[in-house]
């Protein structure tokens, strides 16, 4: 049985949770609440002086790679400026000035220039310039839309790494506005996955006008600050999309897009060698993954990454990741990588339509008609020894269990800024177009929903992947293994260890 001790056992990732979540309400007054239809004219303020952020710096307490480098326009707030861009809520503001354009003239796929604020805890970045464009398909159609930004100077947001691409994640089809957010960090910091994205929830205004709660986060692409590696793919099923000059597509039907750094092939030369270079990898990792062993395939694939990939879209039973979407690869040294994990807004219960992952039992990607790998890979002898054993470390230390306590935080911490966003979308508790019958109306019951469908999941797989699920009573699906829900959190605001110190204004949010 999984003891009180082993569920108090946190790494340091999840000290920073508890003590950051502290910090930044403690110090917080209470928010004003702006009209929603007040315009606020934006005062230019003078030219900040430019802060230098930390020197890199990497935290590698759960396994994930986070560097904080460069330069931002980050300075203390004037008055005027606090009262141009007020911070609402306990968590960050983001103004997005379009000037004379309204905010339906924002294109997908087509950048529109704009400038952008982004205050925090008395401190900003004011007027700087970006460009704006509607991303991604289905939610596009949403009325509370997500949106790619490019900086014309590449920042740090937030602590985050330095980039210029960042997208704002739309929280318009999740109810308990937690999916995308928790599962980010659960690839991130618990699992502790190379490369994943970092992610901040946001209050964003267009044009001073609230539009609503959004995660922000890092577009994936290549680069030293993103996914440090030689090429960039995504998986995806080749009904989604008519062009496929850039597809390799080996033997098995998997259905890869080549991203990058194919999209910047100087020529057709350049473009035929990338081509052939990394259809040559893939085909071989291809034939040893269908027909061989893991002696073999280990040559052409990182193990411990498709492993750690398969638990995360496993453990929240997301449609997509059945190799039907937004399923990233990358490859270094000569090996394919699984990840990063990206796009979360349906998973765990929240898709109606897609039959299999509306309940918390059965497997989804290990049987999924778009991903052979995982359903050869899953039945290979030395893959399951794999992931047996890295479920069972997961488990045990109380990862699995943090993810779980994220439930329990999170609304609390969001409170505030799901007062401003359920008035200004009303109409998002009202739908039942994701669950049919099965949807809720209010807030509690949808977070009800949403944690006893994770605990009937993590029940369910710990049956099957625990190494020690006898001992565990795990074959009894009433049995007690499971720890009660909430737990006490190991770090209270009174016993805050003196090496974890305070962030940096420039640094809210840290990732659980």
């Amino acid at each position: 049985m999984m003891g009180k001790g082993i569920l108090m056992k946190r790494n340091r990732s999840i000290a920073w949770f508890f003590t950051v979540l502290w910090l930044m309400t403690s110090c917080q007054t209470a928010p004003s609440m702006p009209e929603e239809t007040a315009e606020t004219e934006a005062v230019q303020p003078d030219t900040p002086q430019v802060t230098e952020t930390a020197s890199p710096e990497t935290i590698p307490a759960s396994g994930s790679r986070i560097i904080v480098d460069g330069k931002t326009r980050t300075h203390p707030l004037t008055d005027e400026e606090k009262a141009a861009y007020p911070q609402t809520t306990n968590l960050p503001a983001l103004y997005i000035d379009l000037g004379e354009k309204k905010p339906s003239a924002i294109q997908h796929g087509v950048y529109t220039d704009a400038r952008y604020s982004l205050v925090y805890n008395g401190e900003g970045i004011i007027g700087m310039p970006l460009q704006i464009k509607g991303r991604a398909n289905y939610s596009w159609s949403f009325p509370q839309k997500p949106y790619t930004l490019k900086l014309e100077e590449a920042a740090p947001l937030l602590g985050m790494n330095t980039g210029k691409k960042w997208v704002l994640i739309t929280t318009w089809s999740d109810k308990t506005l937690l999916r995308n957010y928790i599962t980010l960090n659960l690839a991130s910091e618990l699992v502790g996955m190379e490369y994943s994205v970092q992610t901040r929830y946001v209050d964003v205004y267009l044009n001073g006008k609230y539009n609503g709660l959004y995660v922000l986060s890092q577009k994936i692409g290549l680069g030293d600050r993103q996914v440090d590696a030689d090429a960039l793919f995504e998986i995806e099923a080749q009904y989604r999309h008519a062009d496929c000059s850039n597809c390799i597509i080996p033997p098995s039907g998997t259905h890869i897009m080549f991203v990058e750094p194919i999209s910047d092939a100087a020529d057709e030369e350049e473009r035929e060698r990338l081509m052939r270079t990394y259809r040559q990898l893939i085909v071989k990792a291809d034939t040893a993954i269908m027909s061989r062993g893991i002696e073999d395939y280990s040559r052409f694939i990182d193990v411990d990454s498709f492993v750690d990939w398969y638990i995360v879209n496993e453990l929240v039973k997301n449609y997509d990741s059945g190799f039907t979407t937004s399923c990233y690869m990358y490859a270094k040294d000569g090996k394919l990588h699984m990840g990063p994990c990206w796009d979360y807004d349906t998973c765990m219960g929240n898709q109606m339509g897609a039959a299999d992952c509306l309940y918390p039992e059965g497997f989804h990607v290990a049987e999924s008609g778009f991903s052979p790998w995982y359903r050869t890979l899953t039945k290979e002898e030395g893959f399951v020894q794999a992931l047996h054993a890295r479920w069972t470390e997961l488990y045990e230390s109380g990862k699995i269990a943090a993810f779980r306590q994220y439930m329990e935080d999170l609304p609390e911490f969001l409170s505030e800024s799901r007062v401003l966003d359920q008035k200004k979308w009303p109409q998002k508790l009202k739908m039942s177009d994701l669950r049919g019958w099965m949807s809720r109306f209010t807030y509690d019951e949808e977070l009800d929903y949403l944690k006893d469908w994770v605990d009937t999941r993590i029940r369910w797989l710990n049956a099957q992947w625990n190494e020690n699920a006898e001992e565990t009573d795990a074959a009894d699906p009433a049995g007690e293994f499971w720890p009660a829900i909430p737990m006490e959190p190991v770090w209270t605001p009174e016993a805050v260890p003196a090496e974890i110190a305070a962030p940096s204004l420039n640094e809210s949010q840290p990732t659980p």
